[in-house]
């Protein structure tokens, strides 16, 4: 049966609406405190029926009863990737929960690990409600004004899960909102901004490498009728020189928005340009060595879901995104915690001789200036090897039918290069050079050969 025509799923649906949208912008400090009590009491005696959790929690001998609030959290063991694919598929799943209700979705392979976990559609509902609270905050009515989505629809992504194998299937979205496009970051550029000019939206959210590719074409002359009011980048992090190229092509204030696929949607930023954490939907440590980092300081981010009856996130420190947590208050008054940076993935990142750790945030913006500065999108996929601590080579896959035309390939390798080498330093060989393809299948995009358990991190660049 479609749960959609089940009362009682839609009484839950329409509380969840009701409550949970505008929660943060409502609830006072202490009441999301109690707030986060309750959820994860409840989500620890969720956890415990499924085996992977009962498992864990017996190692270490916790008992549900053991966590009353927040700040037991600390008494529960970390979940790992490899804890999650030992037990697949029935071990991370509840037996009280019909698995054939549940919808699998996997992460997106961005370091060559797929990880699949599964998810419910009340889950899913509320993952788009977490979404359209970052379009209230901007003034956007999702039933009433135009919206696109580029989402990543490939086979087995988070999205592809929640839109084209859960709703869609069951609630015929394309129909009931007609005010909304949904657009695949996989397809060509041009064959997106054809169809968000035809469409005209005054609200376009998508990833930060598809929404780069969107402004230079806008700026070449494509997509004249398209003048949103707001732009959501997610996906990486989005470097400041890039999101002012956005906003001035497209005369639109342009935010970010941060989540993953474990998770959901974890946090992003206010109209005074604070970034919140979604704190009554997830909740976030931020360690190094094991201890929790001061106010500005980078840590890497576990996450705690609060939500769902698929597979539960607890103390989940596979995220791997080092991230600044910031203390205070922002003066749009939401009752969440704040972030202060998201430097990037740890798992992404390039080290150096000096003990300096080079993460996506920081080198990201020698291919955003690609765009913006030499004004082509002919770098169609790179790849980035560490062979040692002095030794790096950028692999480069060229457009072959942009090849002749803007900057030439030669300049925009000494470009690559040059950017490489500022943030490197001298004592660091960087070689660039061109490849028919990058298989992703074989490693991320991104892979460091450095042994990290005989390196000494001393800081984060």
């Amino acid at each position: 049966m479609n749960p959609f025509y089940n009362p009682v799923f839609l009484g839950k649906i329409l509380k969840r609406y009701l409550s949970d949208v505008d929660r943060l912008s409502r609830i006072s400090d202490d009441a999301l405190r109690r707030y986060q009590d309750k959820q994860l009491r409840r989500l620890v005696y969720f956890a415990d029926t499924v085996p992977l959790y009962h498992d864990k929690f017996k190692q270490v001998g916790i008992h549900p009863n053991d966590i009353t609030c927040i700040n037991d959290l600390h008494k529960l063991p970390f979940i790992t990737k490899d804890d999650i694919k030992q037990y697949y598929p029935n071990g991370i799943v509840s037996p009280k929960i019909k698995k054939n209700s549940l919808i699998e979705v996997s992460t997106s392979g961005t370091t060559g690990k797929v990880l699949p976990i599964y998810v419910d559609l009340l889950d899913i509902v509320t993952g788009l409600f977490a979404y359209m609270r970052t379009l209230h905050e901007y003034d956007m009515n999702v039933w009433k004004n135009r919206i696109t989505i580029i989402g990543d629809f490939a086979p087995h992504t988070a999205e592809s899960g929640y839109i084209t194998r859960g709703l869609q299937p069951r609630l015929n979205l394309m129909r009931m909102f007609k005010n909304i496009q949904w657009l695949n970051t996989n397809d060509d550029p041009k064959k997106v901004i054809a169809a968000i000019n035809d469409f005209q939206p005054e609200f376009i959210g998508g990833y930060v490498g598809m929404l780069g590719h969107l402004a230079l074409l806008k700026e070449t002359g494509f997509g004249e009728k398209i003048s949103p009011q707001y732009i959501a980048a997610t996906g990486s992090v989005l470097d400041p020189f890039l999101k002012s190229f956005i906003e001035k092509t497209f005369h639109a204030k342009v935010f970010e928005v941060y989540g993953a696929t474990e998770s959901g949607l974890i946090g992003f930023q206010c109209k005074q340009g604070s970034y919140h954490l979604m704190s009554d939907l997830v909740y976030a440590e931020f360690l190094k060595d094991g201890r929790p980092v001061d106010s500005g300081e980078g840590g890497e981010m576990i996450i705690t879901k609060f939500h769902g009856k698929g597979t539960p996130i607890i103390r989940y420190n596979a995220i791997n995104d080092i991230v600044a947590p910031l203390k205070g208050y922002c003066s749009c008054g939401k009752a969440s915690a704040l972030i202060k940076k998201i430097y990037g993935r740890s798992d992404l990142a390039l080290y150096l001789p000096d003990g300096t750790v080079l993460l996506p945030s920081s080198f990201s913006e020698i291919y955003s200036k690609i765009l913006y500065k030499l004004k082509t999108n002919k770098v169609k996929n790179t790849k980035i090897i560490q062979y040692n601590l002095t030794t790096l080579e950028i692999q480069v896959v060229i457009d072959q039918a942009l090849r002749t035309i803007g900057p030439s390939v030669e300049e925009i390798f000494q470009f690559i290069q040059k950017g490489f080498k500022e943030k490197t330093g001298t004592g660091v060989t960087v070689t660039v050079k061109e490849v028919d393809s990058v298989d992703t299948s074989q490693g991320p995009r991104i892979l460091s050969m450095i042994d990290k358990t005989k390196y000494t991190i001393t800081h984060y660049l």
